[in-house]
């Protein structure tokens, strides 16, 4: 995976990008934040929204999930940003479904760590 300072983001989304990755790993049980999609791949446009996967070490209970969907919501009043999430936990990731979809092999050739 490539690095964040690979990936061309405005200051403010920089500094939303770093105000979310605090907030969800202090407050959560997650892994990492990974950036996925147009921008990660370097061809989004003005009107592309910002991709996160949201790794977690175990399965979140729907208020959890709810309260990260909430998290981001916030962060995207604030900051004016588009952020995009998609919450996944760890073995749901290397073993679940997903493991075999499509976007699992977008997100592992195009994934961006935060």
């Amino acid at each position: 995976m490539r690095d964040l300072a690979d990936i061309k983001l405005t200051s403010i989304q920089d500094q939303a990008l770093q105000e979310l990755r605090f907030s969800l790993t202090s407050q959560f049980f997650v892994e990492s934040l990974i950036l996925f999609g147009s921008v990660a791949r370097g061809d989004a446009d003005a009107e592309s929204d910002i991709d996160i996967m949201v790794l977690t070490s175990k399965p979140l209970r729907r208020e959890e999930r709810h309260r990260i969907t909430d998290r981001v919501f916030e962060i995207n009043l604030k900051y004016g940003t588009n952020f995009s999430t998609l919450v996944i936990d760890h073995n749901l990731w290397e073993n679940g479904l997903v493991s075999v979809l499509p976007i699992h092999n977008e997100i592992l050739s195009d994934g961006v760590i935060i």
